[in-house]
């Protein structure tokens, strides 16, 4: 098994040959290099790194920014598989404040009133189901729910709190009314293709949801600082995909999907908090709907 990167030749969103270099750094360089031993500790042997060179670049067509160098099938299941601190990544998500969980909690109360109709009724699927939380709460509240995740432990988790997990997607198409895929368009070498194949799983008029980390502000801060760990949208490795609004909308564009506001929830006790979500949610954000018309 040989872990290496590989150079993608076009831009992940909209397929464009033509890029603009934004950024490079040699992965020797000792500053990053002392980030990425820090990062992954002695789980990860990164030696094959050093004659590559972290690369971003700006797709002018579409203004989308990516990793040009990215890790191959069997560099993605040992990241996924060791490199992650996976006890710690569980452990953060058990000892999770309740603001996560209401987080949760209304994301779900939005898939009901999309659509109007009964939970027990609708069948979802988390895509990047990760330890299972979501999906367990989805499951409690009445949702026909399916998890799918790469990472056996967290599958295995996943099973003991007793989440449906599901290894591929279903054959045919046409499976679910509504697919969350939360944190996890950031980390794929071929997003477009993925999105396509999961609109295939929609019904007709079923929605799915996208939630990446906000890159508005990465390419400034690329072009006149420079990278720093700050930069969680474009993190060497894991964040190959920089997306702002508008590069989530045209992925999105591309897949044959259309933007749905999501519906509105202000609290009254809670006004001008509720009122700057609302604002964030349907102009700012790179948490969107879309749905299969």
């Amino acid at each position: 098994m040989t872990i290496k990167l590989e150079a993608r030749k076009s831009c992940p969103v909209c397929e464009s040959q033509a890029s603009d270099l934004v950024y490079q750094l040699p992965f020797h360089n000792q500053s990053l290099k002392k980030f990425m031993v820090d990062f992954y500790g002695q789980r990860a042997d990164l030696a094959f790194l050093e004659d590559y060179k972290f690369q971003i670049k700006k797709c002018p067509s579409c203004g989308f920014l990516f990793q040009v160098n990215t890790l191959n099938d069997e560099g993605m299941s040992a990241l996924y598989g060791k490199w992650v601190d996976n006890e710690k990544s569980l452990h953060k998500k058990q000892q999770a404040n309740a603001r996560l969980f209401r987080q949760y909690a209304g994301q779900l109360e939005n898939i009901s009133q999309l659509f109007r109709q009964p939970s027990h009724q609708l069948k979802i699927l988390e895509y990047g189901m990760g330890w299972g939380y979501w999906s367990r709460m989805a499951s409690a509240f009445g949702y026909q729910v399916s998890g799918l995740e790469v990472s056996p432990e967290r599958v295995e988790h996943a099973r003991s709190l007793g989440v449906n997990t599901i290894q591929s997607l279903p054959d045919g198409g046409s499976n679910f009314d509504f697919i969350y895929a939360n944190q996890v368009f950031e980390h794929l070498d071929h997003p477009l293709q993925t999105l396509c194949e999961l609109r295939d799983q929609l019904k007709t008029g079923g929605i799915i949801y996208l939630r990446v980390p906000d890159g508005r502000k990465v390419e400034s801060q690329l072009r006149s600082h420079g990278w720093s760990e700050n930069l969680n949208a474009i993190h060497p490795l894991e964040h190959v995909n920089c997306f702002t609004r508008k590069t989530l909308k045209t992925l999105a564009k591309n897949a044959r999907l259309n933007p749905v506001q999501p519906p509105l929830r202000v609290d009254i006790k809670r006004f001008w908090g509720g009122l700057k979500r609302e604002i964030n949610d349907r102009w700012l954000t790179t948490h969107i709907y879309f749905r299969r018309e």
